[in-house]
C-alpha cells in the first residue's frame, strides 16, 4: 500500500510539473526557408509544442505592416527565396519537405493571418495560444519598429486577441535552413526563445492566457558569440527613442554610408538609414536616449532586451490627462 501511494504521488507530481503543450504559429518577414525560423521551429517541437510555420515566400525586411486587401494570390512567378518552391507552384502551399511549413506569396502580415485564420482554425479549431514572429535577421529596436514586418505581425496578432512575441537577432546573418549545422548560431538563438516561452508558461496563473490581454513582447538578442548566449541575462527594457539604423531621406543616395556599403551609390534621391557614428546632413537631428533600460542600450550591454508592447498606440494616462488640460476649452477635464 505505501508503495502504491508513492507511485500515485509521483505520477501526480510529474503531471503537475510538465507544462501543457502550446499551439504556436511561427512566422517572420524573411521567408519560410530561413535558418532562424527553421531552427526555432525544431526547438519548439522538441520542447513538446504543436507548431506550424506560416511565412512569406520572399524576404520582406523593412516592409512594415503592409497589407493588400482584395488581392488574390495566384501561382508563383518565380522561385522562393532559397529555391525550395519553384515558379508555377501555388501561391499558398506547403513546403514539399514538411507539411507543417506553409508559405504565402504575400506580405508578412498576410502570411501570419493565413496561419491563424486558416491553418490554426483547421488544426486546432480556433486561434493559437501564441504567435512568434522571427527570429528576424537583424535587430528591431525602438523607432525602427514602425518599418518592421516582424513587429507588425505581433501588432496584428495582439489586436486579434492572441498573445504574440517578436524576436530579432542583432547580427544580420542571412542563411537558408539547408545550411544549418550543429554549430550554427540559429540554434543558440532558438534556445533563448524556448527559454522565454517556458518562463511565460511557468509564470502565468492557472487557466490564464500566456500574456495579459492586448499585450505582446518585443525581444532583441545581442550579437554575443553563440556559446555565450545561454548565459546572457534577460532585462525588462523599454522601446526607447533611439535605434542603430534610423531611416532618413537622402537627396543623393550615395551620401548615405550604408547605401555605399551596400553598393547603392546612386546620385538619385532615396531612403536609407543612418548608421552609428555617421555624420548627419546639416539640420538633421536624430533623438538620443541615455536610459540604460532603452532596448538599444540593453542589447549593447550584452543582455537580451524584453519590452512589453500593446496592440494599439494609445497614450499613457498621464499623457492623456496633459492633453485634456490643454484642450479644456473644448473637452472638459476629468475629475
Amino acid at each position: 500500500m505505501p508503495v502504491t501511494r508513492i507511485l500515485c504521488g509521483l505520477l501526480l507530481w510529474l503531471n503537475a510539473s510538465v507544462a501543457p503543450a502550446l499551439d504556436i504559429v511561427l512566422t517572420n518577414d524573411d521567408g519560410f526557408e530561413t535558418a532562424n525560423v527553421r531552427a526555432l521551429y525544431q526547438r519548439l517541437k522538441a520542447a513538446g509544442h504543436d507548431v506550424i510555420i506560416s511565412a512569406p515566400v520572399h524576404n520582406h525586411s523593412g516592409g512594415g505592416g503592409r497589407v493588400e486587401y482584395q488581392r488574390t494570390i495566384g501561382p508563383l512567378k518565380g522561385p522562393s527565396r532559397y529555391g525550395g518552391v519553384q515558379e508555377g507552384a501555388p501561391g499558398v502551399g506547403t513546403d514539399p519537405q514538411d507539411k507543417d511549413v506553409y508559405y504565402v506569396d504575400g506580405t508578412p502580415v498576410t502570411a501570419m493571418l493565413h496561419g491563424i485564420d486558416v491553418v490554426a482554425a483547421k488544426r486546432w479549431g480556433g486561434p493559437p495560444d501564441l504567435v512568434i514572429s522571427g527570429p528576424n535577421e537583424g535587430g528591431n529596436i525602438g523607432p525602427a519598429l514602425v518599418s518592421s514586418g516582424t513587429f507588425a505581425n505581433v501588432l496584428y496578432a495582439i489586436n486579434r486577441g492572441i498573445p504574440a512575441v517578436a524576436v530579432s537577432d542583432e547580427p544580420w546573418d542571412k542563411a537558408s535552413w539547408k545550411t544549418l549545422t550543429p554549430a550554427a548560431r540559429a540554434w543558440a538563438v532558438a534556445d533563448v526563445v524556448v527559454k522565454l516561452v517556458a518562463a511565460l508558461e511557468a509564470g502565468r496563473a492557472a487557466g490564464a492566457p500566456l500574456l495579459p490581454e492586448d499585450t505582446g513582447l518585443n525581444v532583441n538578442i545581442p550579437a554575443l558569440p553563440p556559446d555565450k548566449l545561454a548565459a546572457a541575462p534577460f532585462v525588462m527594457s523599454r522601446l526607447g527613442g533611439v535605434t542603430d539604423f534610423t531611416p532618413m531621406f537622402f537627396e543623393r543616395l550615395d551620401d548615405s554610408e550604408l547605401a555605399r556599403r551596400l553598393g547603392q551609390d546612386s546620385p538619385l534621391p532615396g531612403l536609407s538609414s543612418a548608421i552609428p557614428g555617421e555624420k548627419l546632413p546639416r539640420g538633421v537631428q536624430i533623438p538620443s536616449d541615455a536610459d540604460p533600460r532603452a532596448e538599444l542600450n540593453v542589447v549593447h550591454s550584452g543582455a537580451i532586451a524584453v519590452s512589453v508592447v500593446q496592440g494599439l498606440p494609445e497614450a499613457r494616462r498621464a499623457q492623456q490627462r496633459a492633453v485634456r488640460r490643454q484642450l479644456q476649452g473644448l473637452i472638459p477635464v476629468d475629475r
